[in-house]
């Protein structure tokens, strides 16, 4: 992402933030929410639970520190370093919904199919998936070099990033809007993360070549 676009979508996310800070929800939230709950699809809701466990807290701190295990075991330090960042990040997301103390979505609005604790925007959910899977879905060439399996292993991740998303709004855990803010600060973050790979990967590799 350029400098010029990053201080761009931080912009909006300082306004989005502050627009949730301020509403519980807005009305095209109640609108789309509604609308993706009316889906009726074979195996849709199993796939969104699926989609919804794997988007905890746990899989994805447990998925992080197995890469970052990985890259360590091969010494690719500008890789595990930029692991490490991710796994480092996810702290932030917490800290935000207290700041912004938004509410979930309620029955007497949506369907809500398990009842969520915590604040709602942005979701934890969305921000780590785009954070977690944004970054594997950088560094899939050096994970391996076969190029099907970069290509098999990146549209994996993207495929994830958008399930995950959408079940926190079909399930009645988010309003699209919290989804939206999850993306948004979780892709500055990964912007961020990027740079520092791309910053410190040519010396490592200098380094290395000594």
């Amino acid at each position: 992402m350029k400098p010029r676009l990053l201080i761009l979508a931080t912009l909006f996310a300082i306004i989005l933030s502050t627009a949730a800070a301020v509403q519980d929800y807005f009305i095209g939230d109640l609108f789309l929410a509604r609308a993706l709950q009316e889906i009726r699809v074979t195996q849709w809701e199993e796939v969104m639970e699926i989609a919804s466990v794997i988007g905890r807290a746990l899989p994805m701190v447990v998925l992080a520190l197995g890469f970052f295990g990985w890259f360590l075991w091969k010494r690719q330090k500008a890789e595990y370093m930029v692991m490490g960042g991710a796994l480092l990040s996810f702290a932030v997301n917490p800290i935000l919904k207290l700041v912004i103390d938004r509410p979930r979505p309620t029955v007497d609005l949506v369907i809500v199919w398990n009842d969520s604790a915590g604040l709602g925007f942005p979701s934890g959910h969305a921000y780590t998936a785009m954070i977690l899977f944004g970054v594997l879905y950088y560094l899939a060439p050096m994970i391996t070099s076969g190029k099907r399996v970069i290509t098999l292993m990146r549209f994996s991740f993207l495929t994830l990033i958008i399930l995950i998303g959408i079940s926190r709004v079909y399930l009645g855990a988010h309003w699209p809007s919290d989804v939206l803010g999850g993306f948004l600060v979780g892709g500055i973050m990964l912007t961020l993360l990027i740079h520092l790979h791309h910053r410190y990967l040519p010396e490592m590799e200098s380094s290395q070549a000594r």
